[in-house]
């Protein structure tokens, strides 16, 4: 069994820990918490009073560890974002497997510090990217890479579905502050959706990007964002966020040249053009002499299962990495990746330039 401590007991590291309690996570047990407030507190009230240790912080936790009053063989980290490396590289210096909630960090280079001490202490390192589970972006990513459609051409994704009210973000004082989250919209949010970007696509190799703070609410940081990349082959996209849009959309139109994905409120089609054309796109774009014919393609819908658990898929995967029966969704070496695209539309718009990444 692979003996677990989480570490940050607010709603995702009690979600986690009731899971693993709960035994719906093949291999794991829960070994230790930190300290827990109320209302989470009572999740796990059967449990601490059973016996679990709490320990005050990390650093308390680490100290039992180097005591061998505990000794756990992995850590789940879902602390402040700034606090993700140091905790994760404490834990890889004493030979524990880590779990991270996203994001790896809040620059680039917590998260590369995070890889290398991963690397020498030879332990497993995986992000909590959960919507890498959903069929649906699993589809995606299927027939982007299978050349099915030939190559990427442009991407248009608008994730306006992340609203919050102004009491969301007065219900911490670390949150939308550049001291305690390290950002907005971009760092809290979005990860997510940047890491689907980079895992579908890859990392674009430049960004400008457009950061208005406080847009919508009085906070110091981003709520609204509007950012344009460019891949390697020339393909070009446009990613726009922000937490005040009501009602929002997310929306995610993949133009591939021999047709377009479409993926809107989990619902996925794509169009495609041989049906209609008869020939390749880039064939009857040279032969045409119909100047101002409208291509509609022609509508395939592809039928998608709905996600079943997916943050319990993740911790499945952590624990079977752990034991040698399989891989994580998502390593750790690809929370640098969305993190630098995120880095970088803060650079390009602060700056006023296109950003290199």
């Amino acid at each position: 069994m692979i003996r677990t401590a989480v570490i940050g007991m607010g709603n995702m590291g009690t979600r986690y820990s009731k899971y693993i309690s709960e035994g719906k996570i093949e291999g794991m047990e829960l070994c230790a918490i930190t300290r827990i407030r109320e209302p989470y507190r009572t999740t796990l009230e059967n449990e601490i009073n059973s016996g679990l240790p709490v320990y005050d912080s990390a650093d308390d936790l680490f100290s039992a560890v180097d005591k061998g009053e505990i000794n756990p063989d992995a850590v789940v980290i879902t602390t402040p974002h700034y606090s993700h490396s140091p905790i994760a590289i404490k834990a890889f210096e004493r030979g524990l497997n880590v779990l991270c909630d996203k994001p790896s960090g809040v620059y680039s280079r917590q998260a590369r510090e995070m890889e290398e001490k991963a690397a020498s202490s030879g332990k497993v390192f995986s992000m909590v990217f959960h919507q890498r589970t959903y069929p649906v972006y699993k589809k995606i990513r299927e027939l982007v890479q299978s050349g099915e459609y030939g190559a990427l051409k442009r991407v248009n994704w608008v994730v306006t579905d992340w609203y919050r009210p102004d009491k969301y973000y007065l219900s911490g004082s670390w949150r939308a502050t550049w001291d305690g989250e390290g950002g907005g919209v971009l760092i809290n949010q979005c990860p997510h959706n940047l890491d689907l970007l980079q895992w579908i696509f890859g990392v674009p190799v430049s960004t400008t990007g457009f950061c208005i703070e406080g847009h919508f609410h009085n906070i110091p940081v981003e709520d609204d964002v509007t950012a344009y990349f460019k891949w390697e082959n020339g393909a070009t996209g446009v990613f726009v966020t922000s937490t005040g849009d009501a009602p929002g959309v997310n929306r995610l139109e993949i133009s591939m040249e021999e047709g377009m994905i479409v993926c809107e409120e989990g619902r996925l089609s794509v169009r495609e053009l041989f049906p209609e054309l008869g020939c390749r796109e880039e064939e009857y774009r040279r032969e045409a002499e119909d100047f101002f014919k409208k291509i509609k393609g022609v509508e395939k819908e592809i039928e998608i299962e709905d996600p079943v658990s997916p943050y319990e898929e993740v911790l499945r995967g952590f624990s079977d990495e752990c034991r040698g029966k399989g891989i994580s969704p998502a390593p750790g070496s690809d929370g640098r990746k969305s993190l630098l695209i995120s880095n970088a539309i803060y650079l390009s718009s602060w700056e006023g330039r296109s950003v290199r990444i």
